[in-house]
């Protein structure tokens, strides 16, 4: 044979299975198909929202703003009275700052001076005690001569009225006898007699009047110094505690010219403390600063120009804190309050945050002042810095597609 009986076998041998006619899907079927899938991408893209982002750099301030405290000149500091987070009133003494220089001795100049100031301030005081003392002597002196010079005028006129009462009596003899006299009942020198007893009477009168006078002026005179005195004393009195004052306004002047004490200019909570016992200070910068009372936080942000065009009040904030990062602790929400007119340059003042561009300040409100952190609340504080994204606008993705033919009909509208 030509061909094995294996080859006429296998070309018996037929194809077994079910047979299987493959149709296409239907139009109608595939139509709708497509117009579910159609309906589900217009509904995606007109219901789902794309947030367009600016993304800027922002530091944490008070809502009443900081209140930074500067020396009122250079110095050491020589105490300081408050510490970081320390609640202070307004008056409260913070910081300590002394001056001075030294003499040969090794004793400050200022020490010096002011123990010399000291030791004249005490004499006039010593003095003042001693005048008012000399017034009290002065004062008890003359009201014993006046008691005595009263106690001799009134002898003086009680003598004196008996003397009159003698003078009256004399000047009646006197007169009889000159009528006897006359009619040459009584001799000349009888007569003589009389008179001369009448004149030496007259006379005694006078001196009495003499001495009343002279007891009446000096009397006068000493009640008028009586009278002045006080107002003598108080001429000096007051002439040394002017020189006392002025020796105490010296002293103070000198003390808080090398040394003073910076009071708080408001009340608040102390933070930024920046010098330490020892260190040198001086005027330009800030020792310290207050966050007033019953001030919360806010955050300050950056505006570049080019994308202030759309920011406006109330605008969303999402805030990340370098300090907690937002992978473990999130994000911390708010919104802008307000937005500075201001533009501000690279080189117009020194801020938190380095800027390469023109800037505007947007201060926003944040919605709470502390962070979660393992089971604890941790406060924020002043001067963190943190990125933030301001949503400057929210749109569908449909109107996204859109814009650009919005774009052109209004340039050609």
């Amino acid at each position: 044979m030509l061909f094995r009986d294996e080859v006429v076998k296998s070309k018996r041998t037929r194809i077994t299975g079910n047979i299987i006619i493959v149709q296409p899907i239907s139009i109608y079927t595939s139509s709708l198909m497509i117009f579910l899938i159609f309906i589900l991408v217009v509904m995606f893209l007109t219901h789902s929202e794309y947030s367009r982002k600016e993304k800027v750099k922002g530091y944490l301030i008070p809502e009443k703003g900081l209140v930074k405290v500067f020396s009122d000149r250079e110095g050491v500091v020589d105490e300081l009275y408050v510490q970081e987070a320390e609640y202070v009133t307004a008056g409260q003494p913070l910081i300590k700052v002394r001056n001075s220089q030294s003499l040969a001795t090794g004793m400050e100049l200022s020490d010096a001076l002011s123990k010399e100031i000291g030791k004249q301030i005490s004499t006039l005081r010593v003095e003042l005690k001693t005048r008012e003392k000399i017034f009290g002597n002065e004062r008890l002196r003359i009201e014993r001569q006046i008691v005595q010079l009263n106690q001799s005028l009134s002898s003086v006129k009680k003598a004196r009225a008996t003397n009159k009462r003698r003078l009256i009596i004399k000047q009646e003899q006197y007169l009889k006898n000159l009528k006897l006299f006359k009619k040459r009942y009584i001799s000349d020198t009888q007569l003589s007699m009389f008179q001369e007893e009448y004149l030496e009477t007259k006379e005694m009168n006078d001196r009495f009047e003499r001495e009343i006078a002279i007891t009446m002026v000096d009397l006068s005179k000493l009640e008028s110094e009586l009278e002045s005195l006080p107002e003598k004393m108080l001429i000096k009195k007051a002439l040394l505690e002017r020189q006392i004052s002025e020796l105490e306004t010296r002293q103070y002047e000198l003390e808080n010219q090398y040394e003073f004490v910076k009071m708080a200019p408001e009340s608040g909570v102390v933070t930024a403390i920046h010098p330490s016992l020892g260190m040198r200070i001086n005027n330009q910068s800030p020792i310290l600063s207050i966050i007033p009372e019953n001030s919360s936080l806010e955050i300050e942000l950056l505006l570049p120009t080019r994308s202030a065009g759309f920011v406006q009040n109330g605008d969303t904030v999402q805030v990340r804190f370098d300090a907690f990062p937002y992978q473990k602790f999130g994000l911390i929400t708010g919104a802008v309050v307000n937005i500075d007119k201001a533009l501000i340059l690279p080189t117009d003042k020194v801020l938190p945050v380095k800027i390469n561009e023109a800037v505007y300040r947007v201060r926003a409100k944040i919605n709470q002042q502390s962070v979660t952190a393992y089971g604890k609340e941790f406060p924020l504080k002043v001067g963190m810095i943190a990125d933030a994204d301001i949503i400057l606008e929210k749109r569908t993705l449909l109107e996204w597609l859109l814009d650009p033919i919005y774009a052109l009909k209004g340039q050609l509208g």
